[in-house]
Order: structure tokens, then sequence, then C-alpha cells
């Protein structure tokens, strides 16, 4: 790219979980690079021999000696899943992130609030009648501590892979649906492996990314919205800086959702922040390149909950992204320790990170809150969630308090806790769902500002009509002609001086050499913003562009400002 130089002589994280690092890029959020345009194969169909398994995973050939499980999982016909018993998980004190007593050599009380002494658990809460569909590539619906959560849900699922057949792990790396799975829901109270946070709730499995269709995607976001409480979607676009819109498909899907899912109020979609806090790295460890989480056109959706991650300690692992987009964080790995979920062939790992692990966090917490008020709606979630969020990593200089809330990019409105969300969410007087929103629509056309090197421009909408009294979520679109999209930074702020950093200057890399690449283009960028949460929408907001890498220039032709709230 013109007048970038060449950049620092760094290797990538890996694409799987390696325990020498916090976790990979967020294409697959820990372990799988799940949105590649490159299609799988089908998996096992009835009647398929050996050699043609072997040869459709790459294998085959050799002395007739080769191990079909060298590529793939085997299951009986018939699978028999052996009955749980009756006491304790005996991975369950292993398990920091429900109760932190400083087993893992954290911080005692980092955790979700759920099975200590005061925790969810203690208040009742277990997710019972709620349903939870895991959307990823796989899920192991017949492991011993997902079965009865699956059956409870009387058959729910969908295999996009091989229609009819049910969504299990084929390939070795098929994994990851079965550890997000015992995140959220693992059965507690069996003898058996450990719990989840919602341990109760019903499992849905859908597998879409078995085929990473764009149709099957947005059709496991709306299938059996009716008696579906929450989808869980632990993945998303490539982290390397680069603007990844989402696909129409899904922008409609998620829109069908919050209007119609659960009766008129609204399915309840969570989907991670992204791993790309530090997608490129020294070759010291040290943190090279760092992206936004408003560059994942999945997550800076009003209909999306977009989750960050926390350690044991309470502060954001090196691979967390900041983003004026997201809501809460649940807890995940670092360097030094891991979550302990599922995985395929009724086994365990305790090796689970990235924001694919905080992700089911935050949608267990909502299955509690769900069984605790049914009644809920999408917006009552959100703002419970907010509200009863506590603030971490208390010392961090990123932290400001306007209207009665805390907010800090890194870490949105802070850690959620389960207990304090249950037992706001008991006696919650609804907002109401998509039907009940209020919105305002601001745009500037036919812009040709300037933009310079280091020369900071700012536009300005008046709101003062905007009959928003509290903010619940605001987007901006913005256009601007610029030979390097990534030397712009572009902040929102408002009229009671908060400011929402919606785009932070970057070099892009895809591919890890030492070459600047392409960051896409500001054409009509939607970025996300809950950072405004319960202000008073009336005044002037502005927006304040700069390019802050010299080199490139160019023009901003426009922008668009719309005010979602009550």
């Amino acid at each position: 790219m013109p007048g970038h130089p060449p950049l620092p002589d760094a290797p990538r994280a890996p694409n799987g979980y390696d325990s020498g690092y916090d976790a990979p890029p967020a294409q697959a959020s820990d372990d799988i690079s799940m949105k590649s345009p490159i299609l799988r194969l089908l998996g096992a169909l009835p009647g398929l021999s050996v050699a043609l398994l072997l040869a459709a995973c790459g294998g085959g050939g050799g002395d007739g000696g080769s191990d079909p499980g060298a590529c793939c999982y085997v299951y009986p016909d018939p699978i028999v899943v052996p009955p749980g018993g009756d006491g304790v998980d005996p991975l369950l004190a292993q398990q920091w992130h429900l109760a932190n007593t400083g087993q893992s050599g954290g911080t005692p009380g980092e955790d979700l609030n759920v099975a200590g002494a005061a925790g969810a658990w203690s208040l009742g809460a277990t997710g019972s009648g709620v349903r939870v569909a895991v959307v990823d590539d796989a899920i192991e619906v017949v492991h011993e501590d997902l079965w009865p959560n699956f059956v409870a849900a009387n058959g729910a699922y969908f295999n996009y892979r091989s229609p009819g057949s049910l969504p299990l792990p084929y390939y070795l790396d098929d994994d990851h649906g079965t550890a997000v799975a015992g995140v959220v829901l693992a059965r507690n109270g069996n003898a058996i492996g450990g719990a989840g946070v919602a341990p109760r709730a019903e499992l849905a499995a859908y597998n879409p990314l078995a085929t990473n269709l764009d149709a099957d995607i947005a059709d496991a976001l709306r299938r059996d919205n009716a008696a579906t409480g929450v989808y869980n979607n632990s993945w998303g676009s490539p982290d390397n800086g680069v603007l990844n819109p989402a696909e129409a498909s899904f922008i409609t899907a998620i829109e069908a959702g919050i209007t119609s899912g659960r009766g008129g109020r609204g399915s309840v979609y969570v989907f991670p922040a992204g791993n790309g806090g530090c997608y490129l790295r020294n070759a010291d460890g040290s943190c090279a390149l760092a992206e936004n989480s408003n560059f994942d056109g999945y997550v800076n959706k009003r209909g999306v909950i977009a989750a960050c991650a926390i350690d044991d300690d309470g502060r954001a692992p090196v691979y967390a992204e900041p983003g004026a987009n997201i809501l809460v964080c649940g807890r995940s790995g670092n360097e030094q320790v891991g979550i302990t979920t599922t995985t395929p062939q009724s086994a365990y790992r305790a090796d689970f990170s990235g924001t694919s692990a905080s992700t089911p966090m935050v949608s267990g917490v909502v299955a509690l809150m769900l069984e605790a008020n049914p009644n809920l709606t999408w917006r009552d979630v959100r703002l419970i969630l907010a509200y009863s969020a506590r603030r971490n990593d208390t010392t961090d200089p990123g932290w400001t308090s306007n209207f009665n809330l805390d907010f800090n990019p890194k870490y949105g409105f802070g850690a959620v806790d389960a207990a304090a969300a249950v037992t706001l969410a008991r006696n919650w007087t609804s907002v109401g769902g998509t039907a009940d929103l209020r919105s305002c629509t601001y745009s500037r056309t036919g812009l040709t500002l300037a933009l310079d090197d280091n020369a900071p421009v700012t536009d300005a909408i008046d709101a003062s009509a905007c009959q928003v009294g509290r903010i619940e979520f605001v987007e901006v679109r913005f256009s601007a002609t610029h030979s390097y999209a990534g030397d712009l930074r572009v902040e929102l702020l408002s009229p009671a001086g908060l400011t929402s950093l919606l785009a932070n200057e970057r070099v892009c890399n895809t591919d890890g050499d030492n070459v600047a690449d392409d960051c896409g283009s500001y054409d009509d960028w939607a970025f996300g913003s809950v950072r405004h949460l319960d202000e008073p929408s009336p005044g002037q907001w502005r927006l304040r562009v700069l390019d802050a890498q010299a080199g490139d220039t160019g023009i901003w032709t426009s922008w668009t400002m719309t005010i979602w709230g009550r």
C-alpha cells in the first residue's frame, strides 16, 4: 500500500487452539475456520465404505490398514448413552468460571457468580424449561453430559451436512460446538464431568457451519424460533483488521428473530466480540496489530449481544477486542488457564478459550434470566445484563461513569453477574419488544470533506427533535473514498460529551506476511454502539474522522445516524 512500510516480522496466532497462546483468530473464535468460503464435503452418509470415508477426509491408499478414526469420529449404530448417576460432578471443583475460589491461581470471586454460596444456583436458577440453540460446526448431542438436556428439548436438531441424522462431529476438528454446548448447559448433579452455566436448560443443536452456506446459517438463526430462547453463536469473521460485512441473509434473519421470535418477545442472539485483540504478534510474542469488534459485521447489529472475554483475574486476555458495540463480558482463558468443558467421544477438556468460551457463558446467564421471567423481551435481556453487570479490572483507565452506568470499550458494561441478573429479571417491568422501539434517523450526504494526514475533520447532526428519551443502540453508517481505509480513526461524540470509538487506525494483514493488505472500504459501513445506553438523544451529535497514518488521503462523502430506544 502506498505510504505504508512493511509490517513487523511477526507470526500469527495459530488457527487451532494452542496452549502457548490465548486464542487464535476469531474466525472460529477458538479453533476452527468457521466462515471459510471453501465448503467441506458431506460427511458420513449411509452405506459409505471405509475407503470412501478416508478419501473424503483426504486419506486412503496405503496397505489397507488405515483407521477411519485417524481422520474422522466413528459412532456405533445404535448409539447407547449410559445413564448418569446422582451426585457431585467430579470436574465441578475445577470450573473456576462458575465459582472462583482461587483454584486456578486467579483471584477468588472473579467468576460468573453462578455456583457459589450466593450464586444464581442458590436462587434456584438452573435454566429449566429454556431452550438454547447451539449454532456451530457439530454438536455431540449423545455426549454423556449433554444427552439429558438434548432429550429434554424433544429432538430439536438439524444436520445441514446430512439432513435426517444427528449433527454429530465427523471430522476431527468438529469439536468446537461440543465444547460450546458444555459451557452453556452440561448437566449438573449426575456425578459425571462438570456443569454448564444453565445445567437444566434444553439443548437444540444446529450445524450450519459444517457447510458454511449463508442460506444454512440464516435458516439456523430462525429455526424453531417460537420455542427457542437463546441462539448461541461462537463464531465470527476473520480477525485481521479488515472490514468484514455480514451477508444480507444474516441481517434479515436477525431482524426476523427479534421481531417475531418467542411470540413477538424476540429471539436473543449472543455472539463473540472477537479474538483479534492481538491478531499479529511480534517474534517475542508481544502484540503487533490489534483490531476493533466493530469491524465484524456479524456483531455490530442492534439485535446481537456482543460478548467480550475476561480471565480468572477479571482482566482482558491479550486476544480480547475492544468496541463500542460490546455489551458485557463472560469468562474465558488466558495463557495460563482455560475453561473445563465437554469434548467429543463423551470426553472433557480443560483448555477451551477465546470468546468462543465467554459467549456461551453469557448465553447460559440469559437462559437463567428467561427461566426467572419468561416474558422478558430481547430488549429487556440486554438492559438487565447491562444494569446488573459488575465493574471489573477497576483500575483500568478506560472506565467512565454516566447515567448510572459504568462503561469501558474493553469490557462493555462489565462482567456478567448471573445472580444479580436473575434477581433483577424476576421483577422486571418490560420495556417492550421490537414493535415498541422508537427511532430517529438523520443523514448527511453529498459531503466533500478532505481527509488529509493528521488533520481531524468533524461534521454534525442536530437531533434536537428526536423523541428517544433513553437510548438503547446507535448505528452510524459511514462512507469515505480513501486509498487505505485502515488510516482512519472514527469517533462519535454525543450531546452529553460521551465518545464512542467506532474505528481505530490499523494496518491490515490477511496472510501473515510483512506486507500491508487492503482493509476494505468504508462504503456505507454500519458501526454499532451501546455506549450511549440511557443517554437522552436530543442535541448535537458529531462524527470526528482522523487520518491517523501518513501516506494516503481521501474524501468523506456521507454518514447516517439512527438512534433506537424508548
